[in-house]
C-alpha cells in the first residue's frame, strides 16, 4: 500500500521523502481540498472541561506562535512517538498554512491544552495525531480528540487511520476508547497502522 511504502521512506530514505511528500500535498489538495475546508467550517466546538470554560477550534498561520509555544514547553517524552511535522517556527506556518493538513487545538479556560491533526494523503487516508499538555492529563481529553478527529475525517469523506508505537499504552487506549479498529499494516520499529471503519459520525459533546 502506498501508505505503507511512504512510512518506509520516511524512516529509511528521509530526502527522497520529502520530495515525495511535497508532490503528494499538492494532489491532496486536488482531490480533498473543497471537502477538507467544508469539514474545518463546522469544526468549532463549545463546551467545559473540569467545569472550566472550553473550545475546540481549527487552527490557521495566525495560530503559529500559540502552538510553537505548546509544542516548546511540553516535556520530551510527550513528543517521542509523535513526528508528523517539523516544530520550529518556519515549519509550524508551512503546516498552518497547507490545505493538506487538519489542525485544530483545545482550549480550556483561554489557554492550550491539546493539539490535534489531520494529515490528509492523496489516497484519501487521514493521519491521526494529538498531544494533551501533562496538566490536563486524567481528564478523558485523548479520547475526546480521537473521538473528533475521526469526525471530522467523516465530514470530509476521508479514512481515518493513526500509526501508533506498541510503546505507546495511552495512545493505543485512546484509540480503543472510541470504537473498533482494524490493524491493516504492522510498520517496522513495533509500530502498527489502525483504520477506523467508514462512516458517519455524530458531532462530539466537549463536557468532561
Amino acid at each position: 500500500m502506498l501508505e505503507r511504502l511512504a512510512y518506509f521512506l520516511k524512516h529509511r530514505l528521509p530526502g527522497l521523502f520529502r520530495i515525495v511528500e511535497c508532490a503528494a500535498r499538492q494532489i491532496t489538495i486536488l482531490r480533498f481540498g473543497k471537502a477538507i475546508a467544508g469539514a474545518q467550517e463546522k469544526a468549532r466546538l463549545g463546551g467545559t472541561v473540569n467545569s472550566l470554560p472550553a473550545e475546540m477550534r481549527a487552527l490557521d498561520a495566525q495560530d503559529t506562535h500559540l502552538l510553537h509555544g505548546f509544542l516548546s514547553n511540553l516535556p520530551s517524552d510527550r513528543l517521542e512517538h509523535f513526528h508528523p511535522h517539523p516544530f520550529d517556527r518556519d515549519g509550524l506556518e508551512a503546516v498552518l498554512n497547507s490545505k493538506a493538513f487538519m489542525n485544530y487545538g483545545l482550549f480550556i479556560d483561554g489557554k492550550i491544552a491539546g493539539y490535534a491533526l489531520l494529515k490528509v494523503a492523496p489516497t484519501g487516508s487521514a493521519f491521526i495525531g494529538l498531544l494533551v499538555h501533562p496538566d490536563y492529563g486524567k481528564l478523558g481529553l485523548g479520547k475526546f480528540l480521537v473521538e473528533y478527529l475521526y469526525w471530522q475525517a467523516s465530514r470530509a469523506g476521508l479514512r481515518a487511520r493513526s500509526t501508533i508505537s506498541r510503546d505507546n499504552p495511552a495512545s493505543l487506549r485512546s484509540h480503543q476508547a472510541v470504537g473498533d479498529f482494524e490493524v491493516v499494516a504492522e510498520l517496522p520499529n513495533e509500530y502498527l497502522m489502525i483504520e477506523f471503519p467508514v462512516a458517519e459520525r455524530e458531532k462530539p459533546v466537549l463536557w468532561l
